[in-house]
């Protein structure tokens, strides 16, 4: 008795596709390997962080060329899209939403935080800690963080896209 298809032991028991070897390396040749995946994750890190820096620096200028509620709102916005990109290197195969949801309740609780005097009086013992943590607590401040964050998710969404 003759078999017109013969599997070797062992084989797969998968049906046919009907494309042929040369076909379907092809198609495996086109799917990212793991190393391929994770050297993307490093350039999209090193492009947050670069990005990071644009802020902090952005800020600084911020800070020192202007004054009153517009410096401070804009300071706290840029520092809201900082919080999300140091989320975001950190949790980079997380979807821009949680990055940004997580990054919302950060500044939130770091804002609220400053209602219990703690912060205000770290600052005085390490002053860099003031950049960090803030010292008092503005209702002001909380729409800010919301604004810096949703504009971060805004750019990073639309960037994705093209």
């Amino acid at each position: 008795m003759d078999r017109k298809y013969r599997v070797p032991y062992g084989a797969s028991l998968q049906p046919d596709s009907g494309l042929n070897n040369e076909h379907t390396q092809e198609l495996r040749d086109l799917e990212p390997t793991q190393g391929a995946v994770e050297q993307g994750f490093r350039k999209h890190r090193l492009l947050l962080i670069a990005v990071g820096c644009l802020i902090v620096v952005t800020g600084l200028l911020v800070h020192a060329t202007t004054a009153g509620i517009v410096s401070d709102f804009v300071g706290d916005a840029l520092y809201a899209v900082l919080v999300y990109l140091v989320l975001s290197v950190i949790f980079v195969r997380r979807p821009s939403w949680q990055v940004a949801a997580a990054a919302i309740v950060l500044c939130l609780a770091i804002e609220v935080f400053q209602l219990t005097g703690v912060p205000a009086g770290l600052a005085e013992l390490v002053p860099p800690a003031r950049y960090l943590f803030g010292t008092t607590f503005h209702a002001l401040d909380l729409v800010a963080y919301v604004v810096g964050v949703l504009t971060a998710i805004a750019v990073s969404t639309w960037q994705q896209r093209d």
